[in-house]
């Protein structure tokens, strides 16, 4: 790769492939949600306390009392939001991380018009600090930057003295060079780190031969089963028959396929999400606050399915009620597995394998 392929690659995705960024993406908003609750919570802090000091004291920047108001009620604002509507709207979690940016840039440039005669000293701090703090491209990151430095040098050069006002603009264009290199650079680092913290938790989580969730994964996530049901959990247990067999006649690649399109039939019934391999040929899923009546039809389905691509898979089911804020999980898995077991029997009866009815 050229150098100016790999300047690209650094300054579009910081340092990413486009397809691994984009793959990437609902981890960056989650992380920019989490780090927006913290920021605008320290930010809303630090304005109402210089609010109340304005206020309280004659000699204590009083005529800045409306910038701190006004900033503090922001930060407020985009503090509420990331609690009631970013959730909901991750689209949305960006456009918020910049008015978090530009409400500290205005304030900074505010501070530093306040005296015609002085040197400019908090939009520099700002500028160097802000871009560092959220995760985004640096391509973005850096046209904020430079139209804060051009709206920061016009008006400076509209409100402060000749003496002054040059020395800030030479001021602001370099250290708006220091940021937008530090921030190519700390962008990079950041998001590699989160690529691969990413890939460590996706590996300690997943199947890899299937593509679902491990049993490791299915047994942290049971309690969350019991947070989210708010009427009945259905639970629904599969076990592949024939696996041993077809391994020994044609080989453990065919018996892979085998577990594959069982595993993608799961999913594609009861979600990724909730899909999970917790042996070496058995499979469970879950599906909250749903309509069962419709579930036995629905397996003999996929159990159709399944059988057209030369395979036979045991299912069994169970719907688990909740009642005074408590779900019997243990019991609901092990009706569930009872019920695969008599599918399973039921299976070898009707077939040449009855030696391995169990």
């Amino acid at each position: 790769m050229s150098n100016t392929k790999k300047f690209l690659k650094l300054f579009l995705y910081a340092g990413l492939e486009k397809e691994e960024y984009h793959q990437l993406l609902p981890d960056i908003r989650e992380e920019n949600r989490q780090l927006l609750y913290v920021f605008s919570q320290i930010s809303a802090i630090m304005f109402l306390l210089l609010f109340i000091a304005s206020m309280l004291s004659h000699g204590f920047a009083t005529t800045n009392s409306t910038t701190y108001l006004i900033s503090g009620v922001l930060m407020i604002v985009i503090l509420f939001s990331t609690v009631l509507y970013l959730p909901k709207y991750p689209m949305l979690i960006m456009p918020f991380v910049y008015l978090f940016e530009i409400v500290l840039y205005s304030f900074g440039i505010r501070i530093s018009l306040l005296h015609a005669d002085k040197a400019a000293v908090s939009a520099i701090a700002f500028l160097l600090v802000s871009p560092l703090l959220f995760y985004d491209r640096p391509v973005r990151l850096s046209a904020l930057i430079a139209a804060v430095v051009a709206v920061f040098c016009a008006l400076v050069v509209h409100f402060k003295t000749p003496e002054v006002w040059e020395s800030d603009v030479w001021n602001m264009i370099t250290f708006g060079i220091v940021a937008v290199a530090a921030t190519v650079f700390t962008m990079s680092i950041k998001m590699r780190a989160l690529s691969q913290s990413r890939q460590i938790e996706y590996m300690s989580q997943t199947d890899l031969l299937t593509g679902t969730k491990n049993r490791n994964h299915y047994e942290n996530r049971l309690p969350h089963y019991t947070e989210i049901c708010d009427t009945n959990l259905i639970c629904v247990y599969a076990d592949v028959n024939g696996l041993h067999e077809m391994n020994n006649r044609d080989g453990h690649p065919a018996g892979d396929r085998m577990l594959r399109e069982a595993a993608k039939a799961m999913q594609q019934h009861f979600g990724e999400e909730d899909t999970y391999r917790v042996g070496g040929d058995e499979f469970i899923a879950f599906r909250a606050n749903s309509d069962p009546g419709n579930l036995p039809s629905e397996i003999e389905s996929l159990k159709e399915d399944l059988r057209k691509k030369g395979y036979n898979v045991s299912f069994g089911f169970a719907v688990g009620k909740k009642e005074d804020g408590h779900l019997d999980m243990f019991h609901l898995v092990s009706t569930a597995e009872s019920n695969m077991f008599t599918d399973k029997r039921d299976f070898y009866r009707r077939s040449e394998n009855d030696r391995r009815s169990r």
